[in-house]
């Protein structure tokens, strides 16, 4: 059942693929996080942890081009 509440598009009725996140953009993401969390980044991790985000945002993207539907499941419920 849908909440009339909600708005903008969902993943299932979205017709428009979303673009994949430029590296600047990823650069971004990574300096917010940083800055909200208070984290002292050395150059060294600050790179590695570009790459972990790079990685995921990439993922994120591949899962994201599918139109799975709304009655697809992440993963098995149990039902008795």
């Amino acid at each position: 059942m849908s909440d009339p509440t909600m708005s903008g598009p969902t993943m299932s009725n979205s017709s428009t693929p979303l673009p994949p996140l430029s590296d600047a953009a990823v650069a971004e993401l990574l300096a917010a996080g940083i800055a909200a969390f208070a984290i002292p980044a050395e150059g060294a991790w600050r790179a590695e942890a570009f790459s972990y985000l790079r990685t995921i945002a990439d993922a994120a993207q591949f899962v994201l081009a599918h139109d799975l539907g709304d009655e697809a499941e992440p993963a098995a419920v149990f039902r008795p």
